[in-house]
């Protein structure tokens, strides 16, 4: 009986998209409470787009962090920032730990112009290799870009142009290097204007 109940427990946690503790006190697996994040980022943190970002792979301390300022309201989100009040710390984590553990299945068809795109790998190097190493497919310490929804990557980068969105939120980046990513992305605009974003969004999403 004990355990039809907390069994019970934790389909009724999934199928609400809350995550739920067992009575007993054992927290839902990782992939139970990763499970509702698939209608919006895809199976397993696959995104098929086409403004959500897929999250397979990523660095558990950096999703960490963002769930938390989610949560907290450090980092703006219509969505997320209720979807994250929902967890607790110790589910965060295991979410976390779930999803970096998982490998990325690039499942986005885009529709990106070729020029665009040639010129737009040159700007990443020059631009974004910083945190996003080998044309935005690492995601050793930030998300991999490569492949991300197009709309998505726009949406991005105009929220961190208006600063509605710090460029980073990742507790291991100090304020030097936050400046240093900021003057990045200012350079790049003031240096190539939209154009040069527009590249760098064509390049990205051409990604395989």
């Amino acid at each position: 009986m004990r355990k039809k109940l907390i069994y019970g427990l934790l389909a009724f946690g999934i199928g609400t998209g809350l995550g739920v503790s067992a009575q007993a006190g054992a927290i839902a697996s990782g992939m139970m409470l990763a499970s509702t994040c698939g209608a919006c980022h895809g199976p397993n943190g696959s995104s098929y787009g086409p403004a959500s970002p897929s999250i397979a792979g990523i660095n558990a301390e950096y999703m960490i962090d963002t769930m938390t300022a989610f949560k907290s309201g450090e980092r703006h989100s219509t969505i997320m920032s209720r979807i994250a009040k929902g967890y607790s710390d110790d589910e965060i984590k295991a979410i976390a730990k779930y999803l970096a553990a998982q490998s990325i299945t690039r499942r986005v068809v885009q529709s990106s112009d070729p020029k665009k795109a040639e010129k737009g790998q040159a700007l990443v190097r020059e631009y974004c290799t910083d945190c996003h190493e080998k044309d935005g497919y690492s995601a050793l310490d930030y998300p991999s870009l490569a492949g991300q929804p197009m709309l998505y990557l726009s949406y991005s980068l105009a929220d961190f142009k208006s600063k509605m969105r710090d460029i980073e939120h990742n507790p291991s980046m100090s304020s030097k290097e936050r400046r240093k990513k900021l003057r990045n992305l200012a350079a790049l605009e003031k240096e190539h204007g939209q154009d040069g974003i527009e590249a760098v969004i064509h390049f990205l999403g051409s990604r395989k």
